[in-house]
């Protein structure tokens, strides 16, 4: 009787020193709440109502789970404008789900700053977990949120810290980040991981960064910095990220990087398995994987009980009668040719700010809103951001210089890829007031014919006012950089540029954005091939 019962002893003892604990991550969920695109109306396999019954599901297979998130989660969607603008009465959406859903930290993503610091604090209070940025500080150079949570799962002591891409100093309005700093991720990361592991006795590790992978060689301050901290951050166990709205899935000296689609298309699970020796625990194997929701996910009701009454609000906001267009906006055309769709957005631009000329970047290659009745919803679609417009002042020597740089969009015109895939069409801006020419059949950097202002040749030394959005202004797409740009603007629209668009479409009954064929590309390019490019 003796001998079963030291056997039971020991299996019992074996038992208590193995564990194994799951980490779900959800990241720059940007306010989708609903399996539908919110403009077209279309089904979509995304959005909280699905990922939650993805979390629920995984969750109820094991107990010891941890739920984090990687930031961007309180600004994207019309949702959000509306509840953070017009409803401030409601709770946050997104902060409810996580709050039900049991969430135990989130990194703070630089659009979480987007309607404000109050805002942020404010939706911070809701929540029931703590919003974590080791490497913000304040102008005291104290850290202006937590850094870090520890908590205790399975038996294990888990330490999540957080981190903001440092790109937030230029992405944010200086008015919306108040005093704030945002420091190197990796600098910040060697104390804080060592201090959680040597004082705090931490187990895990676990780092939660809104940040990309980034270069491994890459340098301090950097906008994505994962895999730089996975190589040169001794004592972290896993790193979530978020930022660049990729699926990811990598690893690096051993240490599992990942990072969960976009707009809740996908949910980032991360298995760990942990052995206690020596009254410590390590991890002895790992397993990952992203789960995507599908046409057979359902829609998990709390998290629609949780929104109606925002929904409703925002339906009645979006649904608001715009104007009669006499003509089809199509945005497929608009890196090939002049386009209504693209002269609408230059007029906005022009008229807010008294600018001679108007930069602006194509809202997308599939955006249609045809000629008739419109509705606030379809305009909405072409400014989903809260950038606002801002008005420089620039040489006709820069001017050639940022037509440049946005003409490397294009590989050369025989190649089978006609866009490079390392600039995005969102970095791709048109130029309105004056006329140009892409030569498609030179290298980037002498790209720019004929370049014109009312007929003449622009001259190195001319000057002219330019309107363009303030990512632009703050560095976003390089722009500035490149035309060696280091001046104050002459003017900030305190509206957004999506507000002053709607204004302006609101404001006519009729819209017959006409056509000025100001630019072109050489060689001229087929519309076959932009839209089989497009789909």
């Amino acid at each position: 009787m003796r001998h079963w019962f030291w056997i039971l002893l020991i299996a019992l003892g074996l038992q208590a020193q193995e564990a194994r604990i799951q980490i779900l991550g959800t990241t720059d969920v940007h306010g989708h709440v609903l399996a539908q695109d919110t403009f077209s109306l279309q089904p979509a396999n995304q959005g909280w109502a699905k990922i939650t019954t993805l979390i629920r599901r995984q969750k109820a297979q094991n107990p010891s789970t941890i739920l984090v998130d990687c930031g961007d989660t309180l600004q994207g969607e019309p949702l959000n404008y509306v509840r953070n603008v017009l409803r401030k009465d409601l709770p946050e959406p997104s902060v409810a789900i996580m709050n039900a859903l049991g969430y135990s930290a989130m990194a703070v993503g630089n659009h979480d700053f987007d309607f404000g610091l109050d805002v942020l604090r404010e939706a911070g209070k809701q929540a029931q977990f703590p919003f974590l940025s080791a490497n913000t500080v304040d102008a005291k150079g104290q850290p202006a949120f937590a850094t870090h949570v520890l908590m205790t799962v399975a038996g294990v002591r888990v330490a999540l810290v957080g981190f903001t891409t440092p790109g937030t100093s230029w992405m944010v309005e200086p008015g919306h980040r108040p005093g704030l700093t945002f420091q190197d991720i990796v600098t910040t990361a060697r104390d804080l991981v060592s201090r959680l592991r040597e004082k705090e006795k931490a187990d895990l590790v676990i780092a939660l960064l809104h940040s990309g992978l980034g270069a491994v060689d890459g340098r301090d301050g950097d906008e994505n910095a994962a895999l730089r901290l996975a190589d040169q951050v001794p004592g972290l166990d896993a790193i979530f990220t978020g930022h660049t709205h990729q699926a990811i899935q990598a690893e690096h000296k051993g240490i599992p990087i990942l990072q969960a689609q976009c707009f809740g298309r996908a949910l980032a699970l991360l298995d760990l398995d942990l052995r206690q020796e020596k009254g410590r625990w390590r991890v002895v194997a790992h397993s990952a994987r992203l789960l995507k929701p599908d046409d057979q996910t359902a829609s998990d009701p709390e998290v629609l009980s949780l929104t109606a009454e925002l929904r409703v609000a925002t339906d009645r906001y979006l649904d608001t009668a715009a104007t009669n267009l006499l003509v089809d906006l199509d945005s497929r055309w608009a890196r090939m040719e002049d386009t209504p769709l693209m002269q609408l957005i230059h007029q906005v631009q022009r008229q807010a700010t008294g600018a001679q000329l108007s930069a602006a970047a194509s809202p997308g290659p599939k955006l249609f809103i045809p000629k008739g009745p419109t509705s606030v919803r379809q305009f909405y679609a072409l400014a989903t951001y809260e950038n606002q417009l801002a008005k420089i002042r620039v040489t006709g020597e820069q001017l050639k210089r940022y037509l440049e740089h946005s003409a490397r969009h294009y590989t050369r015109s025989w190649e089978p890829e006609l866009y490079s895939r390392d600039i995005p069409i969102y970095n791709f801006d048109l130029v309105d007031g004056v006329g140009y020419a892409l030569d498609l059949g030179q290298p980037a950097g002498n790209r720019v014919r004929n370049l014109s202002y009312l007929g003449k040749p622009v001259k190195p030394e001319q000057t002219f006012s330019m309107a363009i959005s303030t990512y632009r202004l703050r560095g976003g797409g390089g722009y500035m950089e490149a035309i060696g740009f280091k001046s104050m603007p002459e003017l900030i629209t305190p509206a957004s540029q999506r507000n002053l668009l709607l204004d302006f479409v609101l404001s006519r009954p009729t819209l017959s954005p006409a056509t000025v064929n100001s630019w072109r590309t050489i060689p001229y390019l087929d519309r076959e091939r932009v839209m089989n490019l497009a789909r």
